[in-house]
């Protein structure tokens, strides 16, 4: 039996015209394992400039990463018996005989995965499934009776896995928002709790350490300047470091070549703060461990007084200081927010005495590291009860385990 057998890839829309009625929208992003979630969109939006779907329709990510995180789920309770989506979404119709669930998992087994990753193609996070390898995807098709019975059956074990996914998720958000309580009161107030405060004057900081000085961030930190893309000693010298910034606070991996253009990049050093001028106020800045360059779309600041870069690299990625980053970002939308250098370095911040600099530092990275640890084994014991899952789930939609 072959997908095409059973069912349809990507209806197209041929009932009644609702032109005056609204539908169910769901971007990529609602589009999780086992749940979709919608909101209304008028159907004259909609219609011809997103992927269709119907009630009991199998929706799947076509796109990777999120084919293989298994980002599929049943189509169901639509406005007017209408959805649309994102481009971006495959749509399995299904024909009479078959069971839902049945499809919904099979589309999730590894065997199913395996064979849409093989036939992936594009550049690099933009590989897409082939629509063919879906179409031509074999498998053995149970008699209903067994289709209802294998779906029953995994729903009610894979909602055991994962209620203990959905605990452990919850204990490893409690000590996210630990860790993050922790980084805030050490970095604003110090390690002294009966130290005398005052007004920082700084939006959303509140009250900070009497001695502590506010200065700001130009004092403490200067652009460094782009790289010249001429000559042969400049290259020969760029060669030597490793890797564009993947993420704000790690430069990793690619060697640049002499004939790459190094237009708009700068170097970058340990300790310098790193900044992705887009997502700053997300949080995505920080210390740098390594030596390299980064793109024009990082912003890249050198300490120019005695200063502990961790310490910083703490403070900037607080939620305090994401609030002043947002403040002062410029962009029509907010997706498209920057904080440029000039208005990152205008920015006023604390200055802690260097050697207190230093202990903050030191009592954040015992107890980070600690915290760590245990989300870091709880993040392992998750990732095991999905792999779990996902082995059940292939082993009985394929027949190597029997449930009857």
């Amino acid at each position: 039996m072959r997908i095409k057998d059973i069912a349809i890839l990507n209806p197209v829309y041929s009932g009644a015209n609702l032109e005056n009625e609204s539908v169910s929208f769901s971007p990529m992003e609602c589009l999780r394992y086992d749940s979709l979630k919608t909101y209304s969109i008028p159907f004259s939006q909609a219609k011809g400039k997103y992927t269709y779907f119907g009630n009991y329709d199998i929706l799947f990510a076509k796109v990777t990463p999120c084919f293989e995180n298994l980002n599929t789920a049943i189509a169901q309770n639509l406005l007017n018996g209408v959805g649309f989506g994102s481009s971006e979404i495959n749509v399995l119709r299904l024909k009479e005989n078959v069971s839902p669930r049945y499809i919904f998992y099979l589309v999730c087994s590894k065997h199913f995965i395996d064979n849409g990753c093989a036939s992936m193609c594009g550049v690099g996070g933009l590989k897409r499934v082939s629509p063919r390898a879906v179409n031509t995807f074999e498998f053995s098709l149970p008699s209903p009776e067994e289709q209802e019975a294998i779906a029953a059956y995994l729903d009610k074990e894979c909602e055991r896995i994962g209620r203990q996914i959905e605990l452990l998720e919850r204990k490893a958000d409690a000590y996210s928002r630990l860790r993050r309580s922790i980084i805030n009161r050490a970095v604003t107030r110090g390690l002294n709790p009966n130290v005398p405060l005052k007004p920082s004057g700084i939006p959303f900081l509140g009250n900070v350490p009497e001695h502590w000085d506010i200065r700001r961030i130009k004092s403490l930190f200067d652009e460094r300047v782009e790289l010249s893309d001429t000559g042969t000693e400049d290259l020969l010298s760029v060669s030597e470091y490793y890797g564009v910034a993947k993420r704000a606070d790690k430069v990793e991996g690619e060697n640049i070549s002499r004939s790459d253009s190094l237009e708009g990049y700068k170097l970058c050093y340990v300790n310098d703060i790193v900044s992705n001028i887009m997502l700053a106020w997300k949080g995505s800045l920080g210390r740098t461990s390594y030596n390299g360059i980064v793109s024009p779309a990082y912003g890249v600041y050198k300490p120019i007084d005695v200063l502990d870069s961790n310490y910083y690299h703490y403070l900037f990625r607080t939620e305090a200081y994401k609030g002043i980053f947002r403040t002062n970002s410029r962009g029509i939308i907010e997706s498209r927010l920057r904080l440029y250098t000039t208005n990152f370095l205008a920015i006023h911040t604390i200055y802690p005495p260097y050697e207190e600099q230093q202990q903050i530092v030191g009592y954040l990275d015992d107890k980070c590291g600690k915290i760590d640890a245990i989300m870091d084994k709880i993040g392992s014991k998750i990732e095991r009860l999905k792999e779990l899952k996902r082995s059940l789930i292939n082993e009985v939609v394929t027949g190597k385990r029997a449930i009857i």
